[in-house]
Order: structure tokens, then sequence, then C-alpha cells
């Protein structure tokens, strides 16, 4: 199946449904939760040379030629990575951050190969100021705070404190700007992240501020009471650190 069905026809992902008509030929290849619509129309015979199974099939081809594409590059970044090439890596990397733009996990593998593997920082800082910027360009709510996870992820900013401070002061008050737009919905995931910008800057009062802001949300979100207890239990351990009590 992964051979002849699948590689064969530039599908990568699953599950996936093949219709083959009454002449032998696939008619359709696409998402089973499409079936309902196509089957009526190949089992009548108005679907193969109708206009629409074309546009699905130029589709269809587009995406799988993309999909084709990231996975070469994910091959070659596997096979650097196994034998801890970082230059080929990093090499094949820049290539997916210059062919797919809106895929925001390339930026994040730019940064984490530059700053964690290679430790390379005065590359990295400007591949994190350079993700900054698009994030905030974009204003997008998850370009911002994932570059802001790259800010506080766990690397040796130690000669790049004064301008981690600034970075993420700029994208916290980007995302807060932006939330108020927001529901209540996953607000607490960020709120605790900026809460730790704050923390890290010494503004004790603006953390424990919107750690307490993030701990409303939880209680206004339809979870899971086990969901939302662990939650719950995670914000108040945080709150408790920046209030200096015992957690």
């Amino acid at each position: 199946m992964a051979k002849h069905w699948l590689l064969a026809s530039l599908t990568f992902h699953v599950p996936q449904a093949f219709v083959v008509d009454r002449d032998g030929c696939i008619a359709f290849i696409g998402p089973p939760d499409s079936l309902e619509d196509v089957l009526v129309k190949v089992i009548d015979g108005s679907w193969r040379a109708s206009a629409e199974a074309k546009n699905a099939e130029k589709e269809r081809i587009a995406e799988g030629e993309i999909d084709a594409a990231k996975n070469a590059l994910y091959g070659r970044i596997w096979a650097a990575t196994k034998i801890e090439d970082w230059k080929t890596a990093l090499s094949a990397i820049e290539e997916g951050v210059n062919l797919f733009p809106d895929d925001i996990s390339w930026r994040q593998s730019h940064v984490g190969t530059l700053m964690g593997e290679m430790r390379d920082m005065e590359a990295g800082w400007i591949a994190l100021g350079q993700f900054a910027r698009t994030a905030i360009e974009r204003n997008s709510e998850e370009w911002l705070l994932t570059a802001m996870q790259q800010l506080f992820y766990p690397y040796d900013y130690s000669g790049l404190l004064a301008e981690r401070l600034s970075m993420g002061k700029e994208l916290s008050e980007r995302i807060l700007r932006l939330y108020p737009q927001q529901g209540s919905r996953l607000r607490f995931h960020s709120y605790t992240m900026i809460a730790f910008y704050y923390h890290e800057s010494g503004d004790n009062d603006r953390a424990v501020d919107l750690i307490e802001q993030a701990l409303t949300f939880v209680d206004e979100e339809p979870l899971p009471d086990v969901k939302k207890q662990k939650l719950k239990a995670q914000l108040l351990s945080a709150l408790a650190e920046y209030k200096g009590e015992q957690v």
C-alpha cells in the first residue's frame, strides 16, 4: 500500500480513501470524510469528468508536491542529525525556512539547531530576531507565543541578557494587545509564559497579576475536571513561586 498506492499518488497522510470506478480507474483520492459527497457521483458516472473532480485532484497533487519536498528535506535533516553533522542539517533547515515561510516549525528548528546544537549564539540570536520580527509583522498569536517560548528556552543567554529582556518585553506587549480580542480559551497558556518573562525581569507584581488572570480563564473553560485541576495546580505553583511563598 505504501509503495504502490500512497507514494505512487503523492499521498503522505493517512487515513486516505481511494475510490475505483466501474472502469477500473482511480476516480478519487482524498480524505474519507469526503466520500459521502463523492461516492454517489462516482457511482452515477458524473464525477470523473467534472470540474469539481479535476480541481480536487489538482489541489491534492499541489499539496502532495509540497509534502514531497518537505519529506526530502526531513530525510536530509534526519540523516545529518543521526551523525551529528549539524552544518548539513542547518543547510537543509535553512532551505525549509526559505521554501516554506508560513510553516513555523522550520523557524523553531533553525533557532534550536543554531543555539541548542551548534552553540552559535551570535547566529542563533540573529535567527531568533528575524523570527520575532516576522511574528510581530504577522500579528499572529501562534507565532508571537512560539517566538516567546524560544526566547525563554534554556539556551545560554548569558551574554544577551539585556537584549533578551528587551525582546521579551516587546513580544509580551504585542501578545497582551492581541489577546483581549480573543475569548478566554487557552489564554492561560500565553499568560503563563508572559508571567514568566515578568518574573525573569524582576516585575513579580505583574507576574502575579497575570497568573491570577490565568486562573480565572481556567475556571471559565468547559474542560474536564481532571485537566482543569492539573492546570490550576501548575498555575498555583507558579503563583506561590512569584509571591516568594512555599510551593
